[in-house]
Parts: C-alpha cells; sequence; structure tokens
C-alpha cells in the first residue's frame, strides 16, 4: 500500500510547478496517462510478486488494481484522445491484458494433476 502511496507521490511531483505537490486528475492527458502507465506497471509487478511468493492476498490485489486501471484506461482516459493516440493506447492496454490473462493462466488457474 505505501510503495502505491510512493508511486502516486512521485507522478504528482514530477508534474508539480512549484514548491508543492498537488494530485491534479484531469489538469493534463499526460499526467493522466502517466498514473494509468504507473498503475498498471505496479499492478503487474505486484502480481509477479505475488506468484512467486504465492501469496493469494497479492493476486487479488493486483488483480483488483488492474481491473481498475482498465476502467479508469476506457471510461477516461480514452475520452480526452484522438486519432492515433486512442489506438496506441487500446493497443497496448489489450497488449498487457493479455499478458495478464497468461500469467493468471499459466501459474495461478493449473489445476493440480491426479496422482494416480
Amino acid at each position: 500500500m505505501l510503495l502505491f502511496l510512493l508511486l502516486n507521490i512521485e507522478i504528482a511531483d514530477f508534474y508539480a510547478t512549484g514548491p508543492t505537490i498537488t494530485f491534479r486528475i484531469g489538469a493534463a492527458v499526460s499526467q493522466d496517462l502517466t498514473y494509468t502507465i504507473g498503475w498498471l506497471a505496479f499492478g503487474l509487478i505486484l502480481l509477479g510478486a505475488g506468484i512467486s511468493i504465492k501469496s493469494h492476498a497479492a493476486r487479488m490485489s493486483a488483480v483488483s488494481l488492474i481491473a481498475v486501471t482498465t476502467l479508469k484506461c476506457f471510461l477516461y482516459d480514452l475520452a480526452s484522445l484522438e486519432g492515433l493516440y486512442k489506438v496506441a493506447s487500446l493497443m497496448g492496454l489489450a497488449f498487457s491484458l493479455v499478458i495478464v490473462a497468461l500469467v493468471l493462466q499459466r501459474f495461478v488457474l493449473v489445476k493440480p494433476e491426479d496422482a494416480a
């Protein structure tokens, strides 16, 4: 939870114009897309960590974060994009979701083999 908060603080600090940090969703398209990419990358890393340490809570948190990020991208970010930027954003999101689906199918949703 603290790492996710730190990620958001670092993104806000990068786009800050003065000595104070403010979280401004909707201020600029680039900042909104940076939040989306950061959240998706964090979700993918959390999913990998949850799989490697066999933590159900980490995997469910990762899938939830990826789902929220996907909804943010579809409902909010794509409305502000036009032309090839919208196409590139959809292709990147689709590629990321395919990777998530393959990883979940390969490492999480594996049925145990019958020993008989």
